[in-house]
Parts: structure tokens; sequence; C-alpha cells
């Protein structure tokens, strides 16, 4: 989840930005929201994680203005991005739990760049547990899109600013 900013590293001191969920369990057919909280940004990253592994799982829904859908590893909507560097903030975007393997737990995962040169990497939700009502069964392996190998992310994030 590294942006393309030849010459740039992220930023080693802490991150101002959090990302707020909505719940603190997610079930299938019901939307999590989520917002990053902070001073206004340009670009970003932001995946849902089985606490696992790297998978990303589930399904963003409509994208807010300046935001669109990166495929990462065969999922079209499995992670969100920037369309255009125009500061974002106070953005809300949902995500979807997948209809069946659902992991236990999932986290909310981003790369958040306040300007070209200014980005933060592994910005984290808290961890979401899935709810016991859920029926969408129990995780099983390969059954969800692969993960986001760092490499297929990296070429398809470029940053615009």
């Amino acid at each position: 989840m590294l942006p393309v900013h030849t010459g740039v590293q992220p930023q080693t001191v802490p991150s101002p930005y959090e990302i707020l969920v909505s719940t603190p369990s997610f079930q299938n057919g019901q939307r999590v929201n989520v917002q990053i909280r902070g001073p206004a940004y340009q670009g970003l990253l932001l995946e849902v994680r089985s606490f696992q592994s790297a998978a990303a799982v589930g399904f963003w829904q409509s994208p807010p203005n300046n935001t669109r859908f990166l495929q990462c590893s065969g999922n079209p909507q499995g992670a969100i991005t920037h369309s255009n560097t125009n500061l974002k903030m106070s953005q809300i975007y949902s995500w979807l739990p997948p209809p069946s393997h659902c992991p236990r737990v999932v986290i909310f995962v981003a790369t958040v760049a306040q300007s070209h040169d200014i980005y933060w990497t592994q910005v984290k939700s808290k961890v979401i547990w899935r709810n016991p009502q859920a029926t969408c069964g129990a995780e099983a392996p390969g059954r969800q899109f692969p993960a986001a190998t760092g490499f297929a992310c990296l070429l398809l994030l470029i940053l615009l600013i």
C-alpha cells in the first residue's frame, strides 16, 4: 500500500489520521460506514482485510465524490482510492461484508496522503468482529479475493498528486 512517489518516504511520526468505523461488529447484508478523521487529505487507498491475513475482503459501495474503486487482485470493488487531488475531508465510505465465508475479524487499513510529499501508511481502525447473528458462515481459505499483493496494488495505485 505504498504510493509511487519517487524519492519520497512515508512519514515516521504518528499519523494525524484515524479510521472511524460506524459499528463494532458486522454481518452480511449490513453496510458498515467508515470515515477518515484528521486534516484534509489529497489521496488515499482504503481496504478491509481479514485480521489473520492480508486478504482484501468484502466490497465497497458507491464511492463519494473525488474517489473511485480500485481493483486489487481480481476484486473490482476491493479498495477505494482518490480520483483527483482535490482536498477530501469528512467523506463517508460504505463497505459491505462478503455474502458468504466471512472472516471472524476484519480491520480497515489505509494509506493517507496529505500531499504528494507527506503521507502515512498502515493507518488502521480498531478490529471489527463478525456478529454472532451473521449468516455468512465460516471463513474458507481460497474463497475470498486473494490478498492485494503489495506489488499488484502498488502498480495500480499511482497517486495523482
